[in-house]
């Protein structure tokens, strides 16, 4: 029994020695797919970031204008909150490269 469950391992170590260069090359071929989803992935997440920014900053604009048209003393942190907003807008565009 011990026997046979030794040639069986050393079969197995043979075997895998005799593939593994068929292992690599298959790695080889598969990794401009992935570089490929990653490059997708990377490109939403620049879209998605510029997107949610930009609302966050047009969405203050709109308030920095409701809150000057009715006088009221709280525009200019509406107005800070609009610009940030547009910076952080610029910012997920330019470095999420």
């Amino acid at each position: 029994m011990r026997r046979a469950r030794n040639k069986m391992f050393v079969s197995l170590a043979a075997a895998l020695a005799a593939a593994q260069h068929s292992l690599l090359q298959a790695q080889t071929t598969v990794a401009p797919t992935f570089q490929g989803a990653v490059n997708d992935i990377r490109t939403i997440a620049i879209a998605a970031g510029t997107l949610v920014a930009g609302m966050v900053g047009l969405i203050g604009l709109g308030r920095t204008a409701y809150k000057l048209s009715q006088g009221d003393s709280d525009s200019m942190t509406a107005l800070i909150f609009a610009i940030v907003g547009i910076v952080l807008g610029f910012l997920a565009n330019t470095f999420i490269v």
